[in-house]
């Protein structure tokens, strides 16, 4: 495993916009938006370098084809990260350009009527591990990447007793996170959007 520094992030950028341009919610967040992909890779673009400061990012190998992104609660700045988020609100603006940003901001606003991040106070009333994103590229799936790519988070998570958490708008994916023990303890949905969020918990063996 190896950690993600500054000089990578435009690799991961460019891995992350094809794994999740066909997700259910990023649809819904670039609808109206004219070249997708490229819009994608400019908003990761500005959205790694904070992750890169703030919370772990890890690709299995320097071929950069996989990552895994999250962080443990207990170990979460988010003072930080606000400012950060602040500091490059400029700059984000600047580069995704003014129509697609607005469009983008009203489909953000529209998805959060589904999205909720902080479901896991209903269950988890302690410390837990948040795995934000895992991604692999279509030519290393089947493999037993993914399996390698989680296996340090599950082993430390275990080792300490601390819950994972995670969340995926694609039903997909489900079958995948229940083979490797997390249970889908929530599906949240609103009639009249067509976007469900599936959040799943594994606890310590």
């Amino acid at each position: 495993m190896i950690r993600i520094n500054e000089n990578q992030i435009e690799s991961i950028a460019r891995l992350l916009t094809k794994c999740f341009i066909n997700d259910p919610l990023v649809i819904m967040q670039t609808k109206g938006i004219d070249d997708k992909k490229i819009f994608l890779e400019k908003l990761f673009m500005t959205q790694l370098p904070i992750f890169e400061k703030t919370i772990e990012i890890f690709s299995l190998d320097d071929k950069l084809n996989s990552v895994i992104i999250g962080y443990e609660k207990k170990n979460y700045k988010s003072f930080r990260t606000l400012i950060l988020n602040l500091m490059a609100s400029p700059r984000v603006f600047r580069v995704l350009g003014k129509k697609d940003f607005k469009i983008y901001s009203s489909n953000v606003k529209n998805a959060l009527k589904v999205i909720n991040l902080k479901w896991q106070k209903e269950f988890i009333k302690s410390n837990y591990y948040y795995i934000k994103v895992i991604a692999i590229a279509n030519e290393d799936r089947g493999k037993g990447v993914f399996r390698k790519l989680i296996a340090p988070t599950l082993n430390y998570c275990n080792e300490n007793n601390i819950p994972i958490i995670l969340e995926s708008n694609n039903p997909n994916n489900i079958p995948i996170y229940e083979h490797f023990g997390f249970n889908l303890v929530k599906t949240i949905a609103k009639d009249e959007i067509d976007l469900r969020q599936y959040c799943f918990i594994k606890y310590p063996d």
